[in-house]
């Protein structure tokens, strides 16, 4: 078995959350970022993912949430959800998107719930943490079974 880190950015401006526009049998939506590599360290991925996806420099503040899966038999996947603040925009960026995206938008989180936006726990979670609520940073599943704890309080 694999196990495959990533790391996904949470960037709030507003009332409008920035996500990655995906098409592939329809239009559905992730949170920009991606996989790490063997020599970055986390918050240095997500500053190459946000380069590529998005074309903005950013700086990352907390890890929100940890989210732990399993995609069939052979990966085990470990997805770190970090708040982060726009700082800068790349002039004539060159985007690296990921297989299916298309683009980025901003999403109106006020109407979050409705959008197709993957994992659908995040919305929830994405949703709560704009209204300063409180919720727990691990969102793993383990064993089939969704486990939680840890609080993040706001």
């Amino acid at each position: 078995m694999i196990i495959r880190n990533s790391v996904k950015g949470i960037i709030i401006k507003g009332n409008k959350l920035l996500v990655a526009e995906m098409e592939n049998n329809g239009t559905y939506y992730t949170l920009p970022g991606g996989k790490q590599h063997p020599d970055e360290l986390i918050f240095d991925t997500l500053k190459r993912e946000m380069a590529e996806e998005a074309g903005y420099v950013i700086e990352p503040k907390e890890i929100m949430f940890i989210r732990e899966t399993f995609e069939g038999e052979e990966t085990h996947r470990v997805e770190f959800m970090v708040r982060c603040e726009i700082v800068g925009e790349i002039e004539n960026n060159v985007f690296k998107y990921d297989d299916y995206q298309v683009g980025t938008k901003w999403l109106n989180i006020d109407n979050i719930s409705a959008e197709p936006l993957y994992p659908l726990e995040i919305r929830r979670l994405i949703k709560n943490h704009y209204l300063g609520k409180s919720a727990d940073v691990y969102q793993g599943v383990m064993n089939q079974r969704s486990v939680s704890f840890g609080k993040n309080d706001k």
